[in-house]
């Protein structure tokens, strides 16, 4: 039974992808998704398709050939789950009234607009005071 709030398999994914990629930031070095892949459990053709909104959001950076792959393109502590939720998904809206004001017909009638805005708010707060940084720590 699906859960309420749930994080998609794709944002779950991103933030493996990038824990990865933070955990060995130090070295300096590019890590293939085929190396990332076999360690997790994951597909290599789903992290390419992350790493490919990670890149475009300019998180991470890529390199071809032998000695290829990806890492960050800033250090892990300038890089919130923020950032990385909304390279994979875009804006974090709980209901699509939030980012529209004029999308509902109701908006000034609408009551629990003040209530999905509050906890909008402290979600977004959250994953923006939380850093790649952090959640790698042991």
């Amino acid at each position: 039974m699906p859960g309420f709030f749930r994080i998609s398999a794709r944002d779950h994914g991103a933030l493996i992808l990038m824990g990865d990629l933070a955990s060995r930031h130090k070295l300096g070095s590019f890590v293939s998704l085929q190396d990332i892949a076999d360690r997790m459990h994951l597909s290599q053709g789903y992290l390419e398709e992350i790493a490919g909104a990670l890149k475009k959001a300019g998180l991470i950076t890529g390199k071809q050939g032998p000695a290829g792959g990806y890492r960050l393109a800033r250090t892990p502590s300038s890089i919130s789950l923020e950032d990385i939720l909304i390279a994979i998904e875009g804006p974090i809206e709980l209901v699509e009234c939030q980012g529209k004001a004029n999308l509902c017909p109701v908006s000034g009638k609408c009551s629990s607009k003040n209530a999905w805005g509050a906890l909008q708010t402290a979600i977004r707060t959250s994953l923006r005071k939380t850093t790649l940084a952090q959640t790698i720590q042991t």
